[in-house]
């Protein structure tokens, strides 16, 4: 009793602080403990359904979903594989075909074509220049080198197509067709411009082999009058060549580049004049006409000039791995 009596208020106010903290101290381990327990037995349950949902360590993928999923990526694949390979695949045509010839069966063949062509726009009343060379002028009085064959054929390949579509529309006339003299490709020396006699059918550049070597581009330029029907069938044709033409530009010159103006619509009409009929307006426009009817737009020349390409698309080089098994 007299130690408890010599215990000052500090003491005591120790005693009760110290028994405090020891309190919150064992509440806490006891509340983190049983958390803990908590977080063990998700991990516990977690690892159960791991293993309850794996099949043959394929998670979360049974055997019977796996089949099904099959079965989608079958289905899906019977469904894209015929539109990839018509849509998307690179166009059967006779350029794969392309080898190298004798000159002089090449330059045999050239004449051959050149005839059946200016045969075929005389038929359809299709104008050409005269001694029309469809692009080759160069060989008019000459063969071109055994290795130069192969460009020079896939190029004529190309100018047969389209000039088949122009005159085949069939436009008024082709003032042009020009190609890029692949031949020269070599030696940049020799080109000349634009304009210089015999050479009116060149076409400045060459051509583009994309990287990979997956396509090589082949450019070309032709000049003709046409209407605007014609213009239609011509592009739709370009689009369904088994060649893959490309339209870079156009540009077209109308032969009328003014508007008609309203001063000149009676006459265009051939109404009869006022003074023999009732000029109100309803018996004007009973009137008859002394002309069939007149179209005020979209009946006029067009004078086109476009570049067109010429894709040859081949066949990817095969990537083999260099990874041993």
């Amino acid at each position: 009793m007299r130690a408890m009596k010599n215990l000052s208020k500090f003491d005591i106010g120790m005693i009760i602080a110290f028994a405090v903290v020891a309190l919150i101290g064992a509440g806490a381990w006891w509340y983190l403990s049983g958390q803990l327990q908590t977080a063990q037995g998700d991990v516990t349950n977690a690892k159960a359904d791991f293993d309850r949902l794996s099949t043959s360590g394929n998670l979360v993928v049974s055997n019977a979903n796996k089949a099904a999923l099959q079965s989608n990526i079958e289905l899906l694949k019977s469904q894209l594989d015929p539109l990839i390979q018509n849509r998307l695949a690179p166009p059967k045509s006779d350029l794969a075909n392309v080898t190298r010839q004798n000159p002089v069966d090449w330059k045999n063949h050239l004449d051959d074509e050149v005839h059946r062509l200016t045969g075929e726009a005389g038929h359809n009343n299709v104008k050409l220049p005269k001694n029309f060379y469809f692009s080759f002028s160069r060989y008019l009085s000459q063969n071109p080198g055994d290795e130069e064959t192969v460009v020079l054929s896939k190029q004529l390949l190309g100018v047969e197509e389209i000039a088949d579509i122009l005159i085949g529309a069939p436009v008024k006339g082709i003032q042009a067709i020009r190609r890029t003299y692949e031949e020269d490709h070599s030696n940049a020396s020799t080109y000349s411009p634009i304009g210089l006699v015999g050479e009116a059918d060149r076409l400045p550049g060459n051509s583009i082999n994309a990287g990979s070597g997956v396509y090589t581009v082949y450019p070309f330029e032709v000049e003709f009058d046409t209407t605007t029907p014609a213009l239609r069938q011509i592009i739709d044709k370009l689009i369904q060549s088994p060649y893959v033409f490309v339209i870079r530009s156009i540009s077209v010159q109308n032969s009328q580049p003014n508007p008609p103006q309203v001063t000149d619509l009676d006459k265009l009409a051939g109404t009869p004049a006022t003074s023999v009929v009732d000029s109100s307006p309803g018996a004007v426009a009973a009137a008859t006409s002394t002309k069939p009817p007149q179209f005020l737009f979209g009946n006029a020349m067009l004078h086109i000039r476009a570049r067109i390409d010429m894709i040859e698309w081949k066949e990817p080089p095969s990537t083999v791995s260099s990874t041993s098994k």
